[in-house]
């Protein structure tokens, strides 16, 4: 078995014509009926207006494009977003006849450069090529990489990381952020537990309890990954 990094440049579709507002972006979930299309996006973009103008502009079936939420990225000028989409589909997708035809795609669907891109688990290189041929009736194809050994990744799902971030309370959350910027975590430290207390208007103690609280938060999370990873080596 191998596993393949194969995108192609649906010519003439929204994906293609995003290229322009450098989206990165992954259809988290998707489901096709009677040609009746339901997905959900999350991206990365430098324009969220003209994406969202672009995909209701490109996509004449869509019937709903919906914001389930949307936020600056920090120390960028990027938005992300996360979309619901409805619509009618005139014509199979890339990812409908790789489904026909048999073959596996591992994880979201990705847009990168205005191409589609698909993690393909694979028999071998002769079905490789078969994937490449498929999708060459859409566009150009390339190849990304190519993985003799299927290996699962040690990676907490999306919701796994949603449900933690959730968790850290915002006193919490502000302090950390903080203590990031003013370089508490540096070696050697640039300002002392003390400075950042009186900065966020508390004391030394409360200072301490919350930073050690988000910590073990983070450390009970991330060790349990850091064990299974360690038993794939």
């Amino acid at each position: 078995m191998l596993t393949a990094k194969v995108c192609v440049r649906y010519e003439g579709d929204w994906t293609a014509e995003l290229a322009r507002y450098n989206v990165f972006g992954e259809f988290l979930a998707s489901t096709f009926r009677n040609r009746r299309y339901i997905g959900i996006m999350a991206l990365e973009t430098d324009d969220f207006e003209e994406t969202v103008a672009v995909i209701k502009e490109y996509w004449d079936a869509a019937d709903e494009v919906e914001v389930l939420e949307r936020y600056e990225r920090r120390d960028t000028d990027r938005e992300s977003a996360t979309l619901f989409l409805r619509g009618q589909l005139t014509e199979f997708t890339p990812l409908q006849t790789l489904l026909y035809e048999g073959f596996l795609p591992i994880g979201p669907t990705k847009l990168e450069d205005g191409r589609e891109c698909f993690d393909l688990l694979l028999n071998d290189r002769k079905e490789l090529s078969q994937a490449t041929e498929l999708l060459s009736e859409f566009g150009p194809v390339s190849v990304e990489r190519i993985s003799q050994d299927f290996s699962r990744e040690v990676t907490p799902s999306a919701a796994e990381w949603q449900e933690l971030l959730g968790s850290i309370p915002s006193r919490q959350r502000e302090l950390l952020t903080l203590a990031l910027e003013r370089g508490y975590f540096d070696i050697p430290r640039e300002v002392t537990l003390e400075e950042l207390a009186e900065e966020m208007g508390i004391t030394k103690t409360t200072a301490s309890n919350h930073l050690r609280k988000a910590e073990r938060s983070f450390m009970e999370f991330l060790v349990s990954y850091v064990s299974l990873a360690a038993e794939d080596d």
